[in-house]
């Protein structure tokens, strides 16, 4: 059963607006923040790095330590020198550092900075840009240095400050191996052919995804039967489930009015109202998951309307190859 405290997700889409120039623009982030105490899993075996030319085989970069507090997977890195300790989010376009944490590590406005909004369920925050000197996780570079700097509202899901975000702009220019159940992350060269695999040595289920604008690798899965599109959000506690694909699948607002409330709280601190309904299977990949329960609440997404959240992931071993637009996922024993 779920925990009846409130439940926080994050989910980030940003929306860019036309003429890019170098007189300020503003795009827009949708995010929520959804909160839920779940229990972590048992680990996997080791990996069997393979390396091959062409865009293609597993050539192993670095790995860090992922730690899992009240359900969020947060890592540290070094931004400027400094350690920043961010939620590892693929939902998030972007990277976002708190303005205190940009401030502290000594991040420069870039010479051209164009103006941001973060706009959470009902509300917005102003952002503005930063550009690092330097930028690494597990002693690996990332490419892209220049990160959003907004004061993100997660003060009700961690008692201690919070550095920011880790969004897919960064993890894109890589292949992850995300090992929730043995608390790593591992970074690979990006593959960008057909036939790329992870390096596992492990059955697993390959499935062919889209990536949209906002650096989502969606596809398709099936709840209740009817195909919907999902995207995995490490930055969401729990998985979400739009209302127009709920009321598309027979769950109407009568139906969920017997469900069980839970809030949804935004970005910006706003809510949203939402229930949580116990659907009759889930279908991903290979696996069928029975019974799943599911917060179906107004989320407006482009791209997809199943997020699966860390509920599915605590117990799965995960690969996302962003090159090839390709999710692998460890088959469980």
């Amino acid at each position: 059963m779920l925990d009846s405290e409130p439940m926080v997700m994050f989910l980030s889409l940003y929306r860019a607006l036309p003429n890019v120039t170098s007189s300020p623009m503003n795009r827009w982030l949708s995010g929520a923040i959804v909160t839920i105490l779940l229990a972590s899993a048992a680990g996997y075996p080791i990996e069997h790095p393979v390396a091959a030319p062409g865009g293609c085989g597993a050539v192993r970069l670095g790995e860090t330590t992922v730690a899992t507090l009240r359900n969020a997977p947060l890592v540290t890195l070094s931004a400027n020198g400094a350690p920043v300790t961010l939620v590892l989010d693929t939902g998030a376009e972007g990277t976002i550092l708190t303005p205190a944490v940009a401030q502290r590590i000594g991040a420069q406005h870039p010479r051209i900075e164009f103006q941001r909004q973060l706009r959470g369920i009902a509300g917005t925050l102003q952002t503005s840009e930063a550009e690092l000197r330097t930028f690494t996780v597990g002693g690996v570079a990332i490419p892209w240095r220049r990160v959003r700097v907004a004061p993100v509202n997660v003060a009700s899901v961690f008692s201690g400050p919070l550095d920011g975000v880790l969004g897919a702009d960064s993890l894109s220019s890589f292949d992850v191996d995300l090992d929730l159940p043995g608390h790593r992350m591992i970074l690979y060269e990006k593959q960008t052919c057909p036939a790329a695999a992870p390096a596992w040595a492990e059955p697993y289920d390959r499935i062919s995804a889209g990536r949209s604008m906002g650096d989502h690798l969606f596809f398709p899965v099936r709840l209740d039967g009817r195909r919907t599109d999902a995207f995995v959000d490490t930055g969401s506690q729990f998985t979400v489930l739009s209302s127009r694909a709920a009321l598309a699948l027979g769950v109407s607002e009568t139906v969920l009015a017997h469900d069980r409330v839970a809030t949804v709280r935004g970005a910006a601190a706003e809510q949203l109202a939402a229930r949580v309904h116990r659907f009759l299977q889930l279908e991903i990949g290979a696996e069928t998951i029975r019974n799943p329960e599911i917060i179906v609440t107004d989320v407006r997404l482009s791209d997809a309307d199943l997020v699966l959240g860390i509920d599915f992931l605590r117990a799965r071993r995960i690969w996302f190859s962003y090159g090839s637009q390709q999710i692998f996922i460890m088959r469980r024993a």
